[in-house]
């Protein structure tokens, strides 16, 4: 081989070096949007749910107050949060802590509040729903809203305010009156509020039984 066969050689094994580190580096530095890959379309997410009053009665309305938005993805900026406009019913879930019984409430019709993104709705707690603690759920699934020529739903699970991104709401609420405490006997509200007189008559009478041992053992004078 020549030494003009050498030199090509080598320098087209340079070439092909360069090119195989090369294209990684490009893969990494192409902006998303360049390389084909569509921003992700994502769910609706609810990130605020309060309920009140916090304390209700069978009967009684049920305000509920939520937010919900959806992500897509900027090149350069990454997920970007928006307000999801246009929602118009949703569907609730009344859960018993104690007891997961539960309520469904579908398809109730809901009303912005002013703030983009966030609605409000009010139901009337059902005769036959669970009492006690309980979480308000909006049911996951149950909202939709049109975007782009197609249709978002979410949230992807049920949602209650444990469950959100703000730490300000609150969906767990008091159906009925909490069960009260079992009455005392009359023995213990006679005990209620006596203990010092009771141990100073029980000291009383260890004393004198003390006395009363001492004396019995009391040596007799000799005849």
């Amino acid at each position: 081989m020549s030494s003009h066969d050498v030199a090509s050689h080598s320098a087209s094994r340079v070439q092909h070096v360069l090119i195989l580190l090369l294209v990684p580096l490009l893969m990494v530095s192409t902006p998303a949007h360049v390389a084909g890959q569509a921003p992700p379309t994502g769910m609706l997410w609810v990130t605020y749910v309060n309920a009140t009053p916090t304390t209700a009665n069978l009967g009684d309305n049920l305000l509920i107050v939520f937010r919900v938005v959806y992500f897509t993805c900027e090149p350069y900026l990454g997920s970007i949060s928006n307000p999801a406009v246009g929602i118009k019913t949703a569907t609730f879930l009344i859960i018993s802590i104690a007891t997961q019984q539960s309520k469904e409430y579908p398809d109730v019709p809901v009303f912005p509040t002013g703030t983009e993104g966030e609605y409000r709705a009010e139901i009337q707690i059902a005769q036959d729903g669970p009492t006690g603690r309980v979480w308000v759920y909006v049911k996951g699934n149950s909202l939709q809203v049109a975007f782009e020529g197609g249709m978002r739903l979410g949230p992807p699970n049920n949602t209650h305010s444990e469950l959100t991104y703000d730490t300000s709401d609150l969906s767990l609420i008091q159906i009925g009156q909490p069960t009260p405490p079992p009455s005392p006997s009359p023995l213990s509200q006679l005990l209620q509020g006596n203990e010092l007189v009771l141990l100073l008559l029980a000291a009383v009478i260890i004393l004198l039984l003390l006395i009363s041992i001492l004396a019995r053992r009391k040596p007799k004078p000799p005849p």
